[in-house]
């Protein structure tokens, strides 16, 4: 009797390891290890172009970037800047929080640096998990000294300019504010 229970105890194992073996293989696949294979899948997909925003985002984004004119030279209007991009943190795990996120737009001063971070908040905007990521981006941004803009539909474009504006002068330092 030991011995037919060292053999069903082998078989056992053997098949646990068989199983463990399929399971390994029907996980999805490794993604591309280097660029060469990257190159490999990119010239083999089909490609087509879309929107960077969606027309409201654009129609907010000329309203903002006509406006940056009238409040001081060398002020610029980015679209889509990931967070990782223009925040930087030691705290590796925060800065992961963080880096793939992306604000609908951003103004930056004459060195490049974020001085308000805008986020539309149009009609489908609020799907799924977008208050949630919303707030992890605005404490980001409080926490770096940007200010986070939310623009609504019914906003108008003196509204959306006086709000710029001010978000504008509250991030100058003191002295130059004045």
């Amino acid at each position: 009797m030991g011995f037919g229970m060292d053999y069903l105890l082998a078989v056992s194992v053997l098949i646990a390891i068989l199983l463990l073996a399929l399971l390994l293989r029907w996980q999805k696949p490794p993604g591309p290890v280097d660029a060469s294979d990257q190159l490999r899948i990119v010239m083999r997909a089909r490609f087509e172009k879309k929107r960077l925003l969606s027309r409201a985002e654009f129609d907010l984004f000329r309203t903002v970037e006509a406006h940056l004119r009238r409040c001081g030279p060398g002020y610029r209007l980015m679209a889509q800047p990931s967070l990782g991009e223009v925040l930087t943190s030691p705290d590796d795990t925060a800065f992961r929080c963080i880096n793939s996120k992306r604000l609908d737009m951003l103004v930056i001063d004459t060195f490049g640096l974020p001085v308000v971070a805008i986020e539309f908040q149009g009609g489908g905007h609020y799907q799924n998990d977008a208050a949630a990521r919303d707030a992890v981006k605005r404490e980001a941004l409080r926490r770096a000294g940007v200010d986070m803009l939310e623009i609504f539909d019914d906003h108008e474009t003196e509204d959306i300019c006086r709000l710029v504006t001010s978000a504008i002068q509250r991030s100058k330092p003191i002295s130059a504010a004045q």
